[in-house]
């Protein structure tokens, strides 16, 4: 599943797979119902894949993310950032 995820991301944002992991990593320490983490992980993500978040976005996303509505799918996710 990893494999097809990066292959698929890699080829849309060129991304290095070690970034994504590092990012995940300090993620899941993280307090998701803390906007300003989560504002500052959705900045950190759009640096790694070298687009800019339109504010719009990131406030749709951090209010999802600190609602827990983030959907499970993969899929769903990636088309949502993308």
């Amino acid at each position: 599943m990893f494999d097809n995820l990066f292959g698929r991301f890699g080829r849309e944002v060129n991304v290095n797979q070690a970034e994504l992991f590092n990012i995940a990593d300090q993620a899941s320490e993280m307090d998701l119902k803390n906007e300003e983490q989560v504002r500052a992980l959705i900045q950190s993500v759009g640096a790694i894949v070298g687009r800019q978040v339109d504010k719009a976005v990131e406030d749709k996303l951090t209010q999802m993310i600190i609602n827990g509505e983030v959907p499970t799918d993969m899929n769903e996710l990636l088309r949502m950032m993308m």
